[in-house]
C-alpha cells in the first residue's frame, strides 16, 4: 500500500515539476521588454529592401560622385548597394575609392574618424560577405582573416558603433579562421564561446550586449539566415538576466526557445552551421544545446510559426508597396512622398504564457485523460464484479451452485 501513495498522489494530485534549466514563470512577452530589435531580428520582422531600391540607389549615388567625388557617405552608399546585389567585388573597389579621397582628408578630424571607421567596417564585412557567396572555400581563408583586419581596426576607432555589432562580428570571423572540432564535445560550439551550463556564471551585463549585438548583426548585416548566429543568440539569451526579476535565477529562456526555432528553421531550410567538421540536417538540430525540458514538446512552436507568418506577411505588404512606387522611377532617397499612403501594419503581440505554464496546461490535460481511463477501468471492474456477485446470488438461491471439494 506504501508504495502505492505516490503513484496515487502523482494521478490525484498537482504536477510536481523539477526544471532543470531553472525556468520561471516570465512570459516572452515580458522578457522582451526593452529589447524590441531584439524580437524583429528572431521573428523577421526587420526592413530589408528589394534589389530594385538598391539598383537604383546604386545608379543615381554612381552619377552623383562623378560631380561630387568628395561626398564620402555616397561611396558607402555604393558599396552597401553592390554588396546587397551581390556583386562584392564592385563594394570592394567603392571602398578602395573612398580610401584615395580619405588620404587627402586631416587624420584628426572628427568627420575623417567616422569615415575612417565607416571605410574598416563595410570593406571587412564586404570581403567575408564576398568569400561566404562564392562558397566559403576555407582555402581562401586568407580573405576571412583580411576581413577580420579590417573590422579590429574598425573596433579601435568606435568600438560602440551599431549596438557594438562589429565585436560579435569579430568574434565570428574568430571562430570561422580557428574553428573548434563540432564533435568533440556533447553540444555543438557557439561562436561567443559562451557556457552553456546554467551555473549562471556568465555576467549578464555581457550576455545582454551579446544579445544586442547579435541582433544587430541581423538587421545590419547579413545574419539572417546564419545557424551560427541564431544558435549563439538563444544561448545568450538564456544567459540574459539582466533586468530579470533578483530570485529567479533564469534568462530570458522564452525569447531564447524561439530563437533556437528559427535556428531549425534554417537547418530544414538546407542552411549549415560554418564549422567544417559539423553535422547537418536532423543531426546538426540534435547537437543544439537547449533547455532541459520535462519532454521533448516545443513550447511556443505554433506561436513561433503564427509570428514567421505574420513577420513575412508583412515584409510583402512593405515589398509590394515599395516595388510599385520604384518602378514607377520613385525612390526614398530623393521623393520625400515616397511612404505616403504606407499603412504600417501592427505586429502581432508574443506569447503571454510561459513555457512552465504551457508545461503545467499539457500536464493537467494528459493527467485528465488517465484519470478518465483509471476511472473507466475501475467502473469496469466494479460491474464486473455485480454482475458476479449477482450471479453467485442467483446460483445459490435456485440451488444451482456447488462448490467443489
Amino acid at each position: 500500500m506504501n508504495r502505492m501513495l505516490p503513484a496515487l498522489a502523482i494521478l490525484f494530485g498537482a504536477p510536481v515539476v523539477a526544471w532543470a534549466c531553472l525556468w520561471d514563470r516570465d512570459t516572452p512577452r515580458s522578457e522582451a521588454v526593452g529589447m524590441p530589435e531584439v524580437v524583429a531580428a528572431i521573428t523577421g520582422r526587420f526592413e530589408r529592401n528589394p534589389p530594385l531600391f538598391y539598383e537604383m540607389r546604386l545608379a543615381r549615388v554612381s552619377d552623383h560622385l562623378k560631380g561630387y567625388p568628395e561626398d564620402l557617405s555616397a561611396y558607402d552608399d555604393a558599396g552597401v548597394a553592390c554588396d546587397r546585389l551581390g556583386r562584392g567585388d564592385e563594394a570592394i573597389d567603392w571602398m578602395k575609392k573612398k580610401q584615395e579621397r580619405l588620404a587627402f582628408r586631416p587624420p584628426a578630424d572628427a568627420e575623417t574618424k567616422e569615415h575612417a571607421y565607416r571605410y574598416h567596417a563595410n570593406l571587412g564585412t564586404f570581403l567575408v560577405h564576398r568569400w561566404a557567396k562564392q562558397g566559403a572555400d576555407r582555402a581562401k581563408i586568407a580573405e576571412v582573416k583580411a576581413a577580420r583586419d579590417e573590422i579590429a581596426k574598425a573596433l579601435e576607432i568606435n568600438p560602440d558603433a551599431h549596438f557594438g555589432r562589429e565585436k560579435y562580428q569579430l568574434k565570428a570571423l574568430d571562430w570561422i579562421i580557428d574553428p573548434p572540432s563540432a564533435k568533440e564535445g556533447q553540444f555543438l560550439p557557439n561562436l561567443l564561446n559562451m557556457a552553456v551550463e546554467l551555473s549562471r556564471e556568465q555576467d549578464p551585463k555581457e550576455a545582454d550586449d551579446a544579445v544586442r549585438g547579435l541582433a544587430g548583426l541581423i538587421m545590419l548585416g547579413n545574419a539572417w539566415e546564419s545557424v551560427d548566429v541564431f544558435y549563439a543568440l538563444s544561448i545568450a539569451l538564456q544567459n540574459d538576466a539582466l533586468g530579470v526579476e533578483p530570485g529567479t535565477n533564469a534568462g530570458r529562456n522564452g525569447l531564447a526557445n524561439l530563437a533556437l526555432m528559427r535556428a531549425k528553421e534554417l537547418v530544414d531550410a538546407g542552411k549549415r552551421s560554418m564549422l567544417p567538421d559539423a553535422w547537418v540536417g536532423d543531426d546538426l538540430k540534435s547537437s543544439f544545446w537547449r533547455p532541459d525540458f520535462i519532454n521533448d514538446q516545443e513550447y511556443h512552436k505554433e506561436d513561433f510559426l503564427r509570428l514567421r507568418l505574420d513577420a513575412e506577411q508583412w515584409q510583402k505588404a512593405r515589398t509590394d508597396f515599395m516595388l510599385a512606387r520604384l518602378e514607377q522611377g520613385l525612390h526614398p532617397d530623393t521623393d520625400a512622398n515616397f511612404w505616403s499612403g504606407y499603412v504600417e501594419r501592427p505586429a502581432m503581440p508574443l506569447p503571454d504564457y510561459s513555457v512552465p505554464d504551457a508545461y503545467t496546461a499539457a500536464y493537467t490535460r494528459k493527467m485528465n485523460r488517465i484519470r478518465l481511463v483509471f476511472a473507466g477501468i475501475l467502473v469496469l471492474i466494479g460491474m464486473g464484479i455485480s454482475v458476479f456477485f449477482w450471479w453467485w446470488l442467483k446460483a445459490v438461491y435456485h440451488g444451482t451452485y456447488s462448490r467443489t471439494v
